[in-house]
């Protein structure tokens, strides 16, 4: 089963997530249910494995998770069109990452070995941006000094299935992060 681990974004978060969409003039919107901040992709999961996982995560004990938008931002000159909402990487935010990651290898599921540079896709497109929408969409790269934060409160399994219509993502487990 195809599956990852992220926090869920509050209604009033992702409100203003989609206001800021809807200015960015390139790519297809990531649909506002889709919204969510990954801490682990876990890829095609063997069952098993989530459930061992699942045990694990319903014991863990690590409190809430500040979270906070930073900028408007892409990976490596705008490659693939992928712009999202940068995260601040806070200790707390690190340390809940790094937890999850060593649970999902412990559970036998395989994570990718890269820095994690949290972070909210809000659009997608299968090229770079050329011309003036390149040098439109440039200008709004930056600080979100307006964009709401808001504290996670927990940690969910969603499995995603990919359509011809893009991805569906349905939430499987909620883990409190209560301490």
């Amino acid at each position: 089963m195809r599956a990852f681990l992220a926090l869920a974004i509050p209604e009033e978060v992702t409100d203003a997530l989609v206001r800021l969409q809807s200015a960015i003039p390139f790519g297809k919107a990531v649909p506002e249910e889709n919204l969510h901040l990954t801490l682990a992709f876990l890829g095609d999961a063997p069952e098993e494995a989530l459930e061992d996982l699942h045990g694990m995560l319903e014991a863990m004990r690590t409190g809430p998770v500040d979270i906070r938008f930073t900028a408007l931002d892409s990976f490596t000159e705008m490659e693939r069109g992928l712009v999202f909402a940068a995260v601040d990487r806070t200790e707390a935010l690190q340390a809940l990452h790094d937890r999850v990651a060593a649970l999902c290898r412990s559970a036998g599921l395989e994570l990718p070995r890269r820095r994690f540079r949290p972070h909210v896709t809000l659009m997608r497109a299968n090229r770079r941006p050329a011309g003036p929408t390149r040098d439109r969409l440039a200008a709004m790269m930056g600080p979100l000094p307006d964009m709401p934060g808001f504290t996670a409160r927990a940690l969910t399994l969603y499995q995603s299935t990919l359509t011809p219509r893009g991805a569906v993502h349905e939430p499987l487990a909620r883990y409190l992060l209560a301490g």
